[in-house]
């Protein structure tokens, strides 16, 4: 199954109130989000000019992705009230799944 990235973008005066929402969410959530997917980049945050970046990458069991993404979207939209707070969801595929699509498939 492929990874999906999630990314935000959360501006330095609203770190505070994003980590209270953060650690509120992944308390709720985190069991069944390991039911999903596996985690591969847990939450890596750095400081930008912008303001803190967070990136989490997940390796998604098969027949999850949907169940997935529509957990991970009801995470993001509990920080939709903090002002300049941005993300971003993206899945892509793994290197063996986008060869098959084109009737390929990895040497051995």
């Amino acid at each position: 199954m492929p990874y999906v990235f999630t990314y935000s973008l959360i501006p330095y005066n609203k770190i505070a109130e994003s980590a209270e929402i953060y650690l509120k969410e992944i308390k709720e959530s985190r069991s069944t989000l390991r039911a999903l997917a596996k985690e591969i980049i847990p939450n890596a945050v750095k400081g930008t000019m912008e303001g803190m970046e967070v990136i989490g990458v997940y390796d998604i069991k098969e027949g999850k992705l949907e169940e997935f993404l529509n957990l991970q979207q009801k995470l993001m939209v509990a920080y939709h009230d903090i002002e300049g707070y941005k993300y971003n969801i993206e899945v892509r595929f793994k290197i063996t799944e986008a060869l098959e699509m084109i009737g390929m498939k990895m040497p051995e």
